[in-house]
């Protein structure tokens, strides 16, 4: 959409009736996706969800209903970058490495079959004794 065009409700209306909703990409901000949706209709909403294939969860009340269609459409146009997981403060130490300073250290701990019980008890006993934070 070009820039210098005013996103209103006769603007939106007009474009609706002669081209149909706007194809991904049309949009460069997310803002004026937003304004462009903010005038239309809870059916015409509607609509372009399902054109587009899109699902949200229902609910009783209407103004959540009308959030939840524009924020799959939000999301089709824009999507969320994914969350990064926080990396845990242990994850430079290897499980070798963790063994290694628990005997280097005289801590013990209760060895097991699965590796990653086995990490979190050394890492749990060096903690208590205070060889790592």
């Amino acid at each position: 959409m070009a820039k210098a065009q005013k996103i209103n409700k006769e603007f939106v209306q007009e474009f609706v009736s002669k081209q149909g909703y706007p194809e991904v990409g049309q949009f460069e901000e997310r803002k004026d996706l937003q304004k462009f949706y903010k005038h239309l209709t809870d059916e015409q909403l509607k609509d372009w969800v399902e054109l587009e294939g899109l699902e949200f969860k229902p609910s009783d009340s209407q103004p959540i209903n009308r959030m939840r269609m524009a924020m799959a459409i939000l999301y089709k146009h824009f999507p969320k970058a994914p969350a990064k997981k926080k990396q845990s403060k242990y994850a430079k130490y290897s499980n070798e490495e963790l063994i290694e300073l628990a005997l280097k250290n005289e801590v013990a701990f209760e060895p097991c079959d699965d590796e990653r019980i086995m990490r979190m008890r050394a890492i749990m006993a060096l903690r208590a004794n205070g060889v790592i934070d």
